[in-house]
């Protein structure tokens, strides 16, 4: 039984709202500190997604209005704001934009953060560049919520989508064939549910968690009016590889360059570029 759009909502609430994003690699520090968020900032652009600059190339966007659905507590809304981008970010979970705003105040930044679902906005034609990283597979109405995006770009506005991606090694080979099929998650829980303990929290709520392949991702952007620019899949390290007994050991001898390499095809994101599809001018 599907679950209403409210009740999945204030399970992500619950789940940022008590874990924020990151919070794996600042756990010695409270959140809201520089020390908590430079913590993250060095572990997240070091080894989690160092390859995020490349796709993305924060620089192109100084001087730019960005809006940023997602804005989590504020980790590339740094990135933008050192670009000398003009940045708004939004986010479901009250805490985040509390917490981001303090953490970037740190450096001199006072971008603007808001609590807002991004299925309910109404922002029109006002930014140059719409970002959203790992937070659209958690929104139960994903068309609603592009279509909301295309409204909030100005005419040859650009949107940036990245999403967990289901045909990633992490997902067909940990999730689904190792804890749902190998270790009988599967007589526990639905698929669906397995997917939402991807996601680590303190809460002990459950998460809409959905993974999309790349064509879906696409027929999604085209349905809410954008036109395709560039599509990318990214991220593969040693912790997305199943934790089997007695293999698991080896993955430290993996080059990072081979699984860069692998991660290319079957990483854990995909990222779609689009923009606002200038026809409508006519």
């Amino acid at each position: 039984m599907e679950l209403p759009n409210n009740t999945i909502k204030e399970s992500s609430k619950q789940v940022w709202g008590a874990s924020p994003a990151g919070w794996t690699f600042g756990q010695s520090y409270k959140p809201g500190t520089k020390e908590f968020f430079d913590s993250v900032i060095a572990k997240r652009f070091s080894y989690e997604v160092p390859w995020l600059d490349e796709i993305v190339q924060f620089k192109r966007f100084r001087g730019k209005s960005i809006l940023e659905i997602g804005s989590g507590c504020g980790y590339d809304a740094y990135q933008f704001c050192k670009a000398g981008a003009s940045y708004t970010g939004i986010d479901i979970t009250p805490q985040n934009p509390i917490l981001a705003k303090k953490h970037l105040l740190y450096y001199g930044y006072d971008a603007t953060f808001s609590e807002m679902d991004v299925e309910n906005i109404s922002f029109i034609e006002q930014f140059d560049y719409i970002y959203t990283f790992g937070v659209l597979h958690h929104t139960p109405d994903m068309q609603k919520a592009l279509s909301n995006c295309y409204k909030a770009l100005k005419y040859d506005g650009e949107i940036q989508v990245i999403v967990y991606n289901k045909w990633s090694i992490f997902y067909i080979m940990t999730t689904v064939f190792w804890e749902w099929i190998c270790r009988r998650g599967f007589l526990k829980r639905s698929l669906a549910t397995q997917r939402s303990f991807i996601e680590h929290s303190e809460s002990g709520a459950r998460p809409l968690v959905n993974v999309y392949s790349k064509r879906e991702l696409k027929t999604l952007l085209k349905g809410a009016g954008f036109s395709i620019v560039k599509t990318e899949i990214r991220k593969l390290v040693a912790d997305d590889l199943p934790m089997i007994r007695l293999v698991w050991r080896t993955y430290k001898y993996i080059p990072q360059s081979i699984l860069d390499f692998i991660g290319r095809y079957f990483g854990w994101y995909v990222s779609v570029r689009a923009i606002k599809n200038i026809k409508e001018r006519r």
